[in-house]
């Protein structure tokens, strides 16, 4: 009997997380069964529950960030771009040459306002 164990590994790169490790496991070269004999190994010790005979195991994919990470990293980016902002300050100027306006002036302006009516 063949004392070796052989597996093949293939993954998308849609996630932050798949695209590290493969690209660890490419630079490890021939030394990537050893690293993941370790990492499994770790993963036993600190899961000892996965061992259990007749077990189903259970894999749950977290994504990298939780929401509450994600929140705080846009509110950081909103902060920052709105401390770049200069506020544009503008002077309210009355017009110039401008003669008051008369009670009369009011009601005849009142009286023609009939002309935009159906």
């Amino acid at each position: 009997m063949d004392a070796k164990y052989r597996f093949t590994l293939q993954w998308g790169a849609e996630s932050v997380e798949k695209i590290q490790v493969g690209n660890l496991l490419k630079r490890l070269g021939n030394r990537k069964s050893e690293f993941i004999v370790m990492a499994i190994t770790e993963y036993i010790n600190t899961h000892p529950d996965i061992q259990s005979a007749g077990q189903k195991l259970k894999i749950v994919v977290k994504s990298g960030m939780d929401r509450e990470q994600i929140e705080s990293i846009v509110k950081k980016m909103i902060d920052e771009r709105l401390a770049s902002v200069t506020p544009v300050r503008r002077e309210i100027c009355p017009p110039k040459n401008i003669e008051p306006v008369s009670d009369d002036d009011i009601y005849e302006m009142i009286g023609n306002l009939d002309m935009f009516s159906p």
